[in-house]
């Protein structure tokens, strides 16, 4: 994958004010910008301050004045990309045009780009190396995410599609505990396939053990490229 080259910045100029807030916010977008396309394109162990700073035109000083290291860097690139991934989960949520099982699709469809997006050497790297950040991705899923999965859940067996025996809750956990075990760097080298490619086959089997029968039934007529045969020759 070719880094996406980012337009070169100046450093602030020192003014005070309003002026030099706003040259500050547009240094620091751009080198967040700059520094996710090299994340995913090298990782974050192959990616130096003097690569972001290149990449900008700026100095790695000029760098350095707006963050205070290359993790801290990291920290912001993936605390933008959890606020844009609840934005798309809560936009779905709050679409009064989607039936359930349109949501759940659209959920399910944002959520694998989003983890196809994320790259898995960026992940590794981030377990490896930036365990505190990786730790707030973890939290994140555990928290934020699991919340709008259980009001799809409930929302869910109200409607008829969702077995009335189920326990929400466990039924979330197991699949989280899935999706962060599966979905992983170990398992895209093991098996050569992606992320998201992992990810559909959670949801195809998990929920398949979960759904009515009519539910079953309208989520692959809604998924059909989850419930499709493989292509032989694939991984």
């Amino acid at each position: 994958m070719k880094t996406k080259r980012v337009s070169k910045v100046s450093a602030p100029s020192g003014r005070p004010g309003r002026p030099r807030a706003a040259a500050d916010g547009a240094v620091r977008d751009r080198v967040l910008a700059a520094a996710r396309a090299l994340f995913l394109e090298r990782g974050f162990l192959g990616t130096t301050a003097d690569d972001i700073a290149a990449e900008l035109g700026i100095s790695k000083a000029t760098l350095y004045r707006t963050f205070r290291s290359k993790e801290d860097i990291l920290r912001a690139v993936v605390r933008r990309n959890m606020e844009e991934v609840l934005a798309g989960v809560e936009a779905i949520l709050r679409d009064g045009a989607l039936g359930f099982v349109e949501r759940m699709a659209a959920l399910f469809g944002h959520l694998a780009g989003e983890i196809s997006r994320f790259g898995p050497l960026l992940a590794r790297d981030m377990r490896r190396a930036a365990p505190s950040v990786w730790r707030e991705v973890h939290e994140f899923r555990q928290d934020k995410i699991l919340r709008n999965f259980r009001l799809i859940l409930e929302s869910g067996r109200r409607d008829g599609y969702f077995r009335s025996d189920v326990d929400a809750d466990l039924v979330l956990r197991m699949f989280l505990e899935l999706v962060q075990r599966l979905v992983t760097p170990e398992e895209v080298r093991r098996t050569g396939r992606s992320p998201a490619d992992l990810f559909g086959s959670v949801i195809k089997v998990f929920f398949q053990g979960i759904l009515t029968d009519r539910g079953s039934g309208d989520f692959a007529a809604a998924t059909p490229a989850l419930f499709e045969p493989r292509k032989e020759g694939r991984t």
